[in-house]
């Protein structure tokens, strides 16, 4: 864990609510849902964004000076740094998962994508998504962390406050110019299956997602940038809760659900707006309540939380609400969702904590074996 003074406790606790609106996208709204309820849980997918814009914030506000002038030896430790964070709990549930279905007569020929975490770049939707399906999205981030050595040395350059703006600026045009292309062309229809379609491209290519990330990066060197301004502070709580207003309203918006400006652009703009007035602001009301002590501990365990609610919903019997609605339903779903909860908790102790440390003491060269998150 960071240090205390270098934390951002909001950020921790906004982790949470990020992997529920995934988990929530897999169990489904209940049966006869109001149609703006249905399209909020439906449309949970745009936790991923978040997730995205997320890693390239904190990375950049942990590691960007460090990474300006690295060397070998940094870099390298920069990687272990990731590996143990992300990697030991990834292959201990993949592992249990060849053992689980290959004792189902399941083919598991393709363990070894999974398992280098590559699965992403599958043009095909079912390999992406074999095992357990939200874990293609840690093949993303291996290669959003391959990139970020790379992306501090340009992004280094940028010395004011409206350098950095007309950067983000521009990257999130050429996000928005890219959705456009993929809807004129026709391939924003396209069924997800499809290697040409835009679900292929725009949400689940790693490539594509360095726009997220990007973003995150920009975010932070902003906010390290006026951090100390009054008036920056003032805005952020305004920020800050207007863009988890407008995060809502999108995922209830009909018009806005399974399009190609859905998969990405739509919710990166507020996911970074939000990011950075939750940094900026945290005294501010939502940024309080996210930091408090059990939503700090949910944030911290919502790595495993995201990684094993999929596989074992169907265990627990998790989305029956969909074909029946009822009390009984409803408290049903709770104590499901209690349950995988804790499950998240006790992995995220018992094995993604003591992983890490014990990596990262292992292989890390020289003094500074700082963990962050």
């Amino acid at each position: 864990m960071i240090h205390s003074d270098r934390r951002l406790p909001a950020l921790t606790g906004l982790r949470i609510f990020a992997a529920l609106a995934v988990y929530f996208s897999h169990v489904g709204p209940p049966h006869g849902s109001p149609e703006l309820l249905a399209n909020f849980m439906n449309s949970g997918y745009s936790g991923v964004t978040i997730f995205f814009v997320l890693s390239g914030f904190v990375l950049a506000f942990n590691y960007f000076e460090a990474m300006r002038h690295p060397g070998v030896r940094g870099v390298y430790n920069f990687f272990v740094a990731r590996f143990a964070r992300v990697y030991p709990l990834y292959v201990v549930v993949l592992f249990y998962l060849f053992i689980h279905y290959h004792a189902l007569g399941v083919d598991i020929s393709g363990w070894w994508r999974s398992t280098l975490a590559i699965q992403a770049w599958d043009p095909n939707l079912f390999h992406a998504y074999a095992f357990d399906s939200p874990a293609w999205s840690i093949g993303v981030e291996f290669f959003l962390y391959a990139c970020f050595p790379l992306l501090v040395p340009p992004l280094a350059r940028l010395r004011t406050p409206r350098a950095i703006l007309i950067t983000a600026a521009g990257v999130a045009l050429a996000m928005v110019i890219l959705t456009a292309a993929f809807i004129l062309s026709g391939n924003g229809d396209l069924p997800f299956t499809d290697p040409s379609s835009a679900h292929r491209w725009l949400y689940r290519m790693p490539l594509t997602r360095l726009g997220d990330f990007a973003l995150g990066i920009l975010a932070a060197l902003l906010f390290v940038a006026i951090r100390n301004h009054d008036s920056a502070k003032r805005l952020g709580r305004p920020l800050a809760l207007g863009a988890a207003l407008a995060i809502i309203a999108l995922m209830a918006w009909p018009a806005l659900f399974n399009t190609a400006w859905s998969w990405d652009i739509a919710y990166a703009f507020p996911a970074v707006v939000l990011i950075f007035g939750l940094a900026i602001a945290p005294w501010g009301l939502l940024a309080r309540g996210l930091s408090l002590g059990p939503m700090i501990l949910l944030g911290e365990a919502s790595y495993a939380f995201y990684l094993i609610h999929a596989p074992v919903l169907p265990f627990f019997g998790g989305g029956f609400w969909r074909e029946a609605m009822s009390p009984t339903a409803f408290l049903n779903e709770l104590c499901i969702l209690g349950a995988i909860l804790a499950l998240a908790i006790g992995l995220h102790i018992a094995i993604e904590r003591p992983a890490r440390k014990y990596l990262r003491n292992w292989l890390t060269i020289g003094r500074h074996r700082r963990s962050l998150t």
